[in-house]
């Protein structure tokens, strides 16, 4: 799985501000390193160093052109949020396919942690945005809605697993799944080197196959 930053967006529950996105390529271009420059600007800076005049010096253009596809930095943050969606489906779709295969559900979380993991490794902007959804009202409410996505997909990947479980309960699982996957990932920017985590991956690991076995009204 790769976080590749998309040359175009559909309309979604991450993008809530109509934006006129490029249709040629010079345009999609630019479109993409602003996203790119965004990245960069939240590893170096952090969720409060981000400024779109910034942005639109170190993409050599106009902050107009920067306007004309992000009406703030918010809405930049949510334009990133769509390859991290596409990413985590892409993980759910393999996880999946191991359960049908006969895999555990423990080895295809572990799967999912350890994948997740490496692509925040390779791309720690992740961690940097999710320092900052929780500081802002709008932002909040995006995540709200962009939990409840990751939910019903993953909702989908249990159902799988044989959990002798309603629906009601698999997406109350998927609830409290997600919101401890979420937890891990705000503690991982404690460490500069994520490879001195690695313990609390794997007590993320076994956390959730507990998660998963206790009672759903406990």
């Amino acid at each position: 799985m790769e976080l590749r930053y998309p040359a175009a967006m559909n309309r979604s529950l991450m993008n809530p501000n109509e934006r006129n996105l490029p249709i040629q390529k010079r345009a999609r271009e630019k479109y993409e390193l602003i996203l790119q420059v965004a990245c960069e600007l939240l590893v170096e800076r952090g969720f409060s160093g981000l400024s779109t005049r910034e942005i639109a010096r170190r993409a050599n253009c106009n902050i107009a052109t920067v306007y004309r596809y992000f009406g703030s930095t918010n809405d930049i943050i949510m334009a990133l949020g769509e390859p991290f969606f596409n990413g985590i489906s892409e993980l759910f779709d393999h996880m999946s396919s191991q359960l049908i295969k006969g895999d555990s559900l423990e080895s295809v979380i572990r799967f999912f942690l350890t994948s997740l993991t490496e692509e925040v490794r390779q791309n720690t902007w992740i961690l940097h945005a999710e320092a900052g959804v929780m500081t802002d009202k709008e932002l909040i409410q995006w995540n709200v809605n962009f939990l409840e996505k990751i939910q019903i997909k993953l909702s989908g990947v249990l159902a799988l697993a044989s959990l002798k479980k309603t629906t009601a309960e698999l997406e109350h699982l998927s609830y409290r799944l997600v919101r401890h996957w979420k937890t891990y990932l705000r503690t991982l920017i404690e460490y500069d080197k994520l490879a001195e985590a690695d313990w609390l991956l794997a007590d993320t690991v076994n956390t959730s196959v507990a998660l998963v076995e206790a009672r759903i009204d406990a």
